[in-house]
């Protein structure tokens, strides 16, 4: 599980970055920045649970409204906008590896009968 755990620690940087790039003054910026960040880490939280498991999915959606947001909110994009598109770039890629990604496929977890 990997990958939750990248999606989790990108959702933290995006957390963060509205103080690196000094657009804390930009309340409602700072806020959507916070909540997509929250959004992002329920949605890894919850592929750890077996029933919504394929929860982290949902992030692709997300990782495109990052995109779309980035490009076209600001003309040239600024910074901060700039940095919304890498993050969606980052999540697209890593939203797609499954929860099992680090262990090994099922046949060879089972014994070989005889």
């Amino acid at each position: 599980m990997w990958g939750r755990v990248v999606e989790i620690m990108t959702a933290v940087w995006l957390a963060a970055s509205p103080f690196i790039f000094f657009a804390h003054s930009n309340t409602s910026l700072m806020w959507a920045d916070l909540s997509i960040a929250l959004l992002i880490c329920v949605l890894s939280g919850l592929s750890y649970w077996h029933p919504t498991r394929h929860a982290h999915l949902l992030i692709l959606l997300v990782s495109l409204g990052l995109i779309v947001w980035g490009r076209f909110a600001v003309t040239p994009p600024t910074p901060m906008h700039q940095n919304h598109i890498v993050v969606g770039l980052f999540l697209l890629m890593i939203a797609l590896i499954p929860n099992d990604a680090s262990q090994p496929p099922k046949a060879w977890q089972t014994p070989p009968t005889t």
